[in-house]
């Protein structure tokens, strides 16, 4: 939160020297002109500066997560890399998105998952994909019955 904060005060920042030095006042002084302009160039200076801290700060976030994580756990707020070598063999094999959809139920993966592996596999858009799942259903529920 405090970064959010700080973030929007320093662009604000940024912003107000930008209106100061198209101020008429400004440009009537050739002094105040030079030390807006030194500001500016000191706020990008500083800009660029904090963001590869911000950088930085993220990669040692990242490492330290992956260091204290426990081997196949989860991690919130990302998603997990989807390895769906058997349903490519399928799909090279000649199996449709509909087949793959209940493989990967069957398989126990969820919704999400399954969208993902029929969007990945078939570069199918969320609509396509979803009405894929639409079939499938249909089919397994005319199959069931």
């Amino acid at each position: 939160m405090h970064d959010t904060l700080l973030s929007v005060s320093y662009e604000s920042l940024g912003k107000i020297l930008a209106q100061l030095q198209d101020a008429p006042e400004i440009k009537a002084s050739q002094t105040l002109a030079e030390r807006v302009r030194n500001a500016i160039s000191f706020h990008q200076q500083i800009s660029v500066e904090v963001e590869a801290m911000r950088q930085q700060q993220r990669l040692v976030k990242q490492k330290l997560s992956e260091v204290t994580r426990e081997p196949g756990e989860r991690i919130c707020n990302q998603a997990p890399p989807y390895n769906f070598g058997k349903y490519e063999e399928m799909r090279e094999s000649g199996a449709t998105p509909q087949q793959i959809y209940l493989a990967t139920r069957a398989d126990g993966l969820g919704r999400v998952e399954s969208i993902a592996a029929l969007r990945q596999l078939f570069q199918l858009s969320l609509p396509e994909a979803q009405d894929a799942i639409s079939q499938a259903e249909a089919q397994f529920r005319q199959q069931a019955a």
